[in-house]
């Protein structure tokens, strides 16, 4: 900066936001080099100077409620910033089915017209692939029938479930792109730090190593070409082989959002460290091709993002993967180890919950319309695992498996009042012999456990439950919650 630049507060901040309560909360901006920065708020007032053309005041922490003026000033100007709320503000993250917005839900229209809600408020952090110095402003937003269509359908359905059981009001930045691998979430230095996630920017650096940018904008103008046709398509209301194939992927170049560390430097280092009461997450379907892998690479991110904010412990709740065919091959296994990986995480990350929704999938759509069980399942993880609310958040969760009379019986917890079905007969077992063999095997519900057996391996050694890309298993608790897919046998345990 130089003399005659102003001062000015990073773009997150601005009126109708909310503020993380009880927690001590960063305003930070640009500045005349020097210069004394004085914040205000509910009579308090806090200073920062301009060093090195940058200033962070602290706020101490207070007390939910509000409306109240956030006063920023120098020695020449002043900012006033309105209409600002203390309560609970968390980061929705990932791909598109946690960018995918209220008003493409199933259940918008009405939804919508009753999403009254002026203590929720969002800000949907500016989509920038990359970053070539142009400004790109967004804003706070009041939940209303007017804003709520541009939210997030998994970042409503959460806060108002969190809501109504705290009375507190919630804020929701939304930074998400569909189509993303985590990669592009994450830091290159972490990616290069670790001998398995350097393959991510490797690839990378193969792709544009020598990259023919004339080529690209020839194969950029088909693919703009073919997506306007879709739309076309789509808006006259064709659907199945008359609408055609979603043109993906765009054609790939050194500026794509695809790339990896790429948004995390133009997204979610734009909002860092804005004081979050947690984090959502929802994303994988970019990464299924490295299934294995994923674990390793969801548990960076997860200290990656942590360090940014300057919070160890702070809460990093996930969706776990639906059923889906992924593109016809829905007896694949993809999908179901990325779950695995996903259920690991939930596992051995402390601060960490993970919402199941392996019911909530669609078999040829990776964009399944109904977002309110998803949102509801996150906010009931985050009930019990950050509010302390005497909820069950978990369906069952497998817990042993011992052989009794050429039977495997399979014993859960997070049961609840016991162990049932959303349809009449018990499905998605299967039965695998010490070899590692696996056929589709009957199962009943027995005290509480479940028997899993068939008549052609009558020495079972182990069972998987749920265990394909699309699955229609249906084990659910007393509450209604689903269990997660899962294989005994699976490595580390017995």
């Amino acid at each position: 900066m130089n003399a005659t630049d102003s001062m000015r507060v990073n773009s997150i901040f601005n009126s109708h936001m909310v503020l993380q309560r009880e927690s001590e909360v960063p305003i930070w901006g640009i500045g005349v080099e020097g210069e004394l920065i004085t914040v205000r708020c509910r009579g308090l007032h806090v200073n920062a100077t301009v060093q090195g053309g940058t200033w962070k005041a602290q706020l101490p922490p207070m007390e939910a409620g509000g409306p109240v003026e956030l006063i920023i000033e120098s020695s020449t100007e002043s900012i006033v910033l309105k209409d600002i709320l203390f309560g609970d503000v968390w980061l929705a993250g990932g791909q598109s089915n946690m960018e995918f917005n209220m008003k493409d839900t199933i259940d918008a229209s009405q939804e919508i017209a009753n999403a009254d809600l002026p203590r929720l408020r969002f800000y949907n952090v500016p989509k920038v692939a990359y970053d070539d110095g142009s400004k790109h402003i967004s804003s706070w937003k009041v939940c209303t029938p007017e804003t709520a269509g541009q939210l997030s359908g998994v970042g409503y359905h959460f806060a108002k479930q969190v809501m109504a059981s705290q009375d507190i009001p919630i804020g929701i930045i939304s930074c998400n792109w569909g189509g993303t691998s985590a990669s592009c979430w994450m830091s290159e230095q972490v990616l290069l730090g670790d001998p398995d996630l350097r393959v991510y920017i490797d690839e990378y650096m193969e792709q544009v190593e020598h990259f023919d940018w004339e080529a690209f904008e020839a194969a950029d103008q088909q693919y703009n070409q073919r997506m306007r046709e879709y739309n076309r398509r789509l808006a006259i209301g064709l659907v199945g082989e008359e609408l055609g194939e979603f043109p993906w992927p765009p054609p790939f170049s050194p500026r794509s959002f695809m790339r990896p560390s790429g948004l995390y430097e133009t997204m979610l280092r734009k909002v860092a460290p804005y004081t979050l009461k947690g984090m959502l997450y929802y994303q994988g379907e970019s990464d299924a091709h490295r299934p294995a892998l994923y674990e390793q690479l969801l548990s960076k991110l997860i200290d990656n993002w942590r360090k940014d904010w300057s919070s160890p412990e702070l809460p990093f709740l996930y969706v776990q993967l639906p059923a889906y065919s992924n593109d016809g091959r829905p007896d694949g296994d993809e999908w179901a180890l990325l779950r695995e990986s996903q259920l690991i995480v939930s596992e051995h990350v402390p601060q960490t919950g993970m919402a199941v929704i392996i019911d909530c999938g669609e078999y040829a759509d990776i964009h399944p319309k109904d977002k309110k069980p998803v949102g509801e399942r996150l906010a009931l993880v985050a009930l019990d695992r950050v509010y302390n609310v005497d909820v069950e958040s978990s369906g069952p969760v497998y817990d042993s498996l011992t052989i009794e009379q050429g039977r495997a019986v399979v014993a859960f917890t997070h049961t609840g009042e016991g162990l049932t079905t959303r349809d009449i007969s018990l499905i998605g077992f299967e039965i695998g012999d010490e070899q590692g063999r696996y056929i589709a095997a009957h199962a009943t519900i027995r005290n509480n456990r479940v028997e899993v057996w068939n008549e052609l391996v009558p020495l079972p050694a182990a069972v998987r439950y749920g265990w394909a890309n699309y699955t229609e298993a249906n084990l659910i608790n007393s509450h209604g919650l689903p269990a997660s897919p899962f294989r005994t046998n699976r490595e580390g345990r017995g």
